[in-house]
């Protein structure tokens, strides 16, 4: 009877020691919802995770000093407001986020006004004009108008070398063929048109530009003196650079003279 009453003990004292050990054990889980509410009280860990910051707010409080989240808890709203991009408005946001500080509505809708909306870019519709006096012409007398009209509708072949097309060394500019069996010079047709007297313009409007101006070809600013804007137009060299030409184009204008080769600038039509 003693060896039973003993063995009883001895279950006993085995079971209430497990019991205790399973408390043990079962404590540390009670505690890790605190753990977790520990966690999610200490607020945003980078610049970026503070309301309304984002990569170039951060970047603008990185350079006023801010590095961390603490640094900007320890300042002051008056001293992140002078952050630039900042504002008042978000500085109260930022410290209501990092530092306890309540925001009504009216900060909020102040922040939200600060963001910057991008426009959208609108249509403009435009066109490249011709610089200077393109519309002078000079005056004529009813011949000459007519003769200018007579040759542009009569016109005149194009003269090309012969054989220009066989060889590629073979240049396009005229040269009167020469050979005993040329079909060219023998005046075949299909072979083209050799030059002849025929072909010359009337002998008033020979050498005139098609507007009727007579074309005098300028480089700089001086060589306008010589050119009379009534009877005359301006031609400028080729080589002559854009800021020169461009000098040019606005003193012949001045003058009262048509350059017949102008720049073209690009402006908006207006409806």
């Amino acid at each position: 009877m003693a060896d039973d009453e003993q063995s009883t003990e001895v279950d006993a004292n085995e079971e209430e020691q497990s019991q205790g050990a399973d408390a043990e054990e079962a404590s540390p889980s009670e505690n890790e919802p605190e753990a977790n509410e520990v966690a999610e009280d200490e607020g945003p860990g980078d610049l970026t995770d503070i309301s309304g910051v984002g990569d170039a707010k951060a970047d603008a409080l990185r350079e006023a000093g801010y590095e961390t989240v603490d640094d900007v808890r320890r300042a002051s709203q008056s001293d992140l407001a002078e952050v630039s991009g900042v504002g008042n408005a978000l500085a109260a946001r930022i410290k209501a986020d990092v530092g306890g500080l309540e925001v009504d509505d009216e900060t909020e809708a102040e922040v939200e006004e600060e963001a910057p909306e991008e426009e959208a870019a609108e249509d403009v519709e435009t066109e490249l004009r011709p610089r200077g006096l393109v519309d002078k012409t000079p005056d004529l007398d009813d011949e000459e108008e007519r003769l200018l009209t007579q040759r542009k509708r009569v016109g005149k072949p194009q003269f090309f070398r012969q054989d220009y097309h066989k060889k590629k060394r073979t240049p396009t500019s005229w040269r009167a063929p020469r050979g005993q069996l040329s079909k060219q010079r023998r005046g075949i047709k299909g072979k083209g048109d050799t030059v002849e007297a025929g072909f010359r313009s009337p002998t008033a409007v020979r050498g005139l530009h098609p507007s009727g101006f007579e074309e005098v070809h300028v480089h700089n600013v001086d060589d306008l003196d010589d050119v009379d804007g009534d009877s005359q137009a301006a031609r400028i060299g080729s080589t002559v650079g854009a800021r020169k030409r461009e000098r040019i184009e606005e003193v012949a204008e001045d003058n009262g003279i048509r350059v017949l080769n102008p720049t073209y600038e690009e402006v908006e039509v207006s409806e």
